[in-house]
């Protein structure tokens, strides 16, 4: 699906009744108390969502407690914090093609068919080539992320969470 041009107040709005049908849900909830949805979410494992980041995962090949993600926990709510990591921020593609005459250009994916490809290069130039006629390097930020969603368990995701979740403690120590 394209992306849809939201305004601040719009995407508020969706927030807001997202957030309503989570709190209707959990009332919902037969013979269960209710909780907030951190609650919920923050079941996991701590050590085990560490281990995971540096082993399985592959998290730690990308990102860094000390870096990118230091006092991650503290920036986000649990609920946005799971969003988050299960489903990161867009970013395009970014691509490389060299055309028949040797000539490099890099730039943001616009376009890649069967038969056409176009980038749009940091000068925000448009280039578009038959497919057919150049080498392509495609390099996509976010295909570990993707890789990850078809492997996590319920267990993964939770132990995650509540190791990013602690980051925000290292940070404030």
């Amino acid at each position: 699906m394209p992306p849809i041009a939201l305004t601040p107040g719009q995407i508020a709005d969706i927030v807001i009744f997202l957030r309503s049908r989570i709190a209707a849900s959990d009332i919902r909830s037969a013979g269960r108390p209710v909780q907030s949805s951190s609650d919920k979410l923050l079941t996991g494992n701590a050590e085990a969502g560490k281990a995971f980041f540096t082993g399985a995962g592959g998290c730690a090949n990308c990102h860094s407690p000390a870096g990118d993600l230091a006092g991650v926990g503290r920036k986000y709510s649990a609920v946005d914090l799971q969003t988050r990591l299960l489903y990161p921020q867009r970013k395009r593609k970014t691509a490389t093609v060299v055309d028949a005459e040797g000539k490099q250009y890099t730039g943001e994916l616009v376009l890649l068919t069967n038969y056409d490809v176009a980038i749009q290069d940091a000068a925000g130039w448009y280039h578009s080539w038959p497919l057919g006629a150049v080498k392509l390097d495609v390099k996509d930020p976010l295909a570990a992320h993707r890789e990850l969603l078809n492997k996590y368990t319920d267990s993964d995701m939770h132990n995650m969470l509540a190791y990013l979740e602690t980051l925000k403690l290292e940070t404030l120590k």
